[in-house]
C-alpha cells in the first residue's frame, strides 16, 4: 500500500491471475483500465499516458503482485491513453506489441504527420471554421505530449495468438473507433478483454482513416465490430473504461438499437460541423466538438 498521504493504488483481481489496474490520466476519461496477466510470460494490456505518474503506478501495481520484470504490453490501438505510457516500458524491458495497421496511425500521429490531414479533412470535409480549426489543433498537439513511441514495436495481424500470463489470447480485428483496432480474447473462459471496442455505458466515437484516397467514417466498421462480438458471444468483457461486465452479446446489441436511433434522428442540414454544433447544444468545447464532428460524419455515412 503507499502512504497515508498517497491515493490507494486501484488493483483487483477479475480472475485467476488476471489483474484490473485502472490508472488516472489526464485526459477527459480521467482514468484508463489496465490490465495484468500474472504468470508464465508477464503481460500488460495498454499502457496508460506518457507520464510519470503512470509509469509509477503501474510499477507499483507490479511490484504488489510480485512481478519483477513485465515481459510484454498489447496495445489494443493507437490513443494515447492506451500506449502513450509504452516507451517507458519499453525502456525497462518490456516488449511492445499492438496491430500492423494501428502502428502506422500511431507513428503517423507521434511524428505530427497527421495534422495537416486532420485539418484538412475537417475544414474541407465538414465544414469546421478556422478558428474553431485553430483551438482543435491546439488540442491536438497537447495529446501528442501524452504519447510515446518505443524504438522498437512488434506489429501483429488479426487472429495471432500470444501467450499472456500463463494463457492465450487471440487478436481479434475490431476496427471501428480506429482503424486496426484489436480486442484480445481468451477462449477456454470466454473473456474478452475489448480496450474502447465495447464500453459499458458509452458509445466509442468512430474513428476517421483514408482508404484509397478517400477520407471514411470508421462507423460501418464499427457496426460489423459489434456483429462480430455478438457472434462470438463472450461470457464476460473487460472495457478500457468503466466496471468489468457480463452479456457482451446483449451490450452490443443495446449498442447497435441506440446507433440506430441516433441515425434516425439526425437529419442532414448543412455541414458536418453545424450537425455537431447543434448537438453540443451551444456547450461547446474542444473535445466534445472533436468527438461530436466524429459521430455526425458517421451517422451520415450510414444514412448513405
Amino acid at each position: 500500500m503507499r502512504g497515508e498521504d498517497e491515493m490507494e493504488l486501484e488493483l483487483k483481481e477479475i480472475a485467476p491471475e488476471i489483474f484490473l489496474l485502472k490508472v488516472a490520466v489526464p485526459i477527459s476519461e480521467e482514468s484508463v483500465n489496465l490490465y495484468v496477466f500474472r504468470g508464465e510470460v508477464p503481460t500488460l494490456i495498454d499502457a496508460g499516458t506518457n507520464t510519470p505518474a503512470v509509469f509509477q503506478e503501474i510499477q507499483e501495481g507490479l511490484k504488489q503482485l510480485g512481478i519483477k520484470q513485465l515481459e510484454q504490453v498489447l496495445g489494443t490501438h493507437w490513443h494515447v491513453d492506451h500506449i502513450g505510457g509504452t516507451e517507458s516500458l519499453w525502456k525497462a524491458g518490456a516488449r511492445i506489441i499492438t496491430g500492423t495497421r494501428d502502428y502506422e496511425e500511431w507513428s503517423g500521429f507521434y511524428r505530427g504527420e497527421t495534422f495537416d490531414l486532420f485539418r484538412r479533412w475537417a475544414e474541407v470535409e465538414w465544414g469546421v471554421p478556422p478558428a474553431e480549426m485553430t483551438i482543435m489543433l491546439k488540442v491536438y498537439d497537447r495529446l501528442r505530449a501524452l504519447a510515446s513511441l518505443p524504438d522498437e514495436v512488434q506489429v501483429i495481424e488479426p487472429d495471432t495468438l500470444i501467450t499472456a500470463g500463463n494463457i492465450q489470447l487471440k487478436a481479434i480485428h475490431t476496427p471501428g473507433h480506429t482503424v486496426g483496432h484489436l480486442s484480445f480474447y481468451e477462449p477456454e473462459r470466454q473473456l474478452l478483454f475489448s480496450g474502447d471496442m465495447l464500453l459499458p455505458t458509452q458509445i466509442p466515437y468512430p474513428g476517421i482513416w483514408v482508404e484509397d484516397g478517400q477520407l471514411v467514417s470508421g462507423m460501418p466498421s464499427y457496426m460489423k465490430s459489434l456483429d462480430c462480438l455478438e457472434e462470438l458471444n463472450p461470457r464476460c468483457y473487460f472495457p478500457a473504461h468503466g466496471q468489468p461486465q457480463g452479456m457482451a452479446a446483449d451490450r452490443c446489441q443495446e449498442v447497435r438499437a441506440q446507433i440506430h436511433k441516433q441515425v434516425e434522428r439526425h437529419i442532414p442540414l448543412g455541414t458536418v460541423y453545424e450537425g455537431a454544433l447543434r448537438q453540443v447544444k451551444g456547450k461547446n468545447n474542444p473535445a466534445a466538438m472533436f468527438m461530436q464532428l466524429h459521430y455526425v460524419y458517421g451517422w451520415e455515412k450510414l444514412k448513405g
